[in-house]
């Protein structure tokens, strides 16, 4: 919890204090991609707190684990906010970097757009990797964990869940890396469907079993 209040914290410490009405309006402008940013390291806190929640696994390799998934998240925090800050300058036509504005600077060239991609899609590839390989280690203690019959379907929905999204990053890394950039960005309009397709195959699981949700 603390390693994510730090992550807003980092993001809050980059507004300065404004000095104008000018300079306060600018910071306005920047609240939608700040938001944006603190909503996907709420779901990011959330996934670690529904596993630990869940299995209370404390051995070493998972506290091994855990330490690579928030050092992942502080790294990519002004990474996040950068990102979020092109896609909503690009759909809005608001100026959200209007300091590289004054200098003439152009924020991001069309050769460094996959780039781009590439160092997000590294991100959420790790991330969700280590998810996975959190969610199996919970499997592979089931019997020590006690876990019944919901409980088990439940870790694989979450298990594959990670994987499917860890596929995700890593096609839109291949992607990017070919040069198609633009099929990288379609690959996670694509995480909805995935999502509901999960979802889907763990009901009939439970009917299965004759189990609800």
């Amino acid at each position: 919890d603390a390693v994510f209040a730090f992550s807003v914290s980092l993001l809050v410490a980059s507004l300065e204090v404004p000095q104008t009405f000018e300079e306060l309006k600018i910071i306005i402008k920047g609240a939608l991609p700040f938001f944006a940013t603190v909503a996907l390291l709420f779901l990011l806190w959330y996934q670690q707190y529904v596993f630990f929640r869940h299995y209370g696994l404390n051995d070493f390799s998972t506290v091994i684990l855990n330490l690579a998934y928030l050092a992942i998240i502080l790294f990519y925090v002004y990474p996040l906010k950068f990102l979020f800050s092109i896609l909503i300058s690009s759909w809005t036509g608001i100026n959200l970097f209007p300091k590289a504005a004054e200098k003439g600077l152009e924020v991001l060239t069309n050769a460094e757009f996959p780039e781009l991609i590439i160092l997000f899609s590294t991100g959420y590839f790790l991330i969700w990797t280590l998810l996975y390989i959190l969610h199996t280690r919970a499997m592979k203690f089931s019997k020590e964990l006690n876990l019944n019959r919901f409980e088990l379907l439940f870790t694989g929905r979450e298990k594959r869940g990670a994987l499917w999204n860890a596929i995700v990053g890593l096609l839109a890394i291949v992607l990017a890396w070919m040069g198609a950039a633009w099929l990288a960005g379609i690959c996670y309009l694509c995480i909805p469907l995935l999502l509901i397709i999960n979802q889907q195959l763990f009901k009939r699981q439970l009917a299965k079993s004759h189990l609800t949700v």
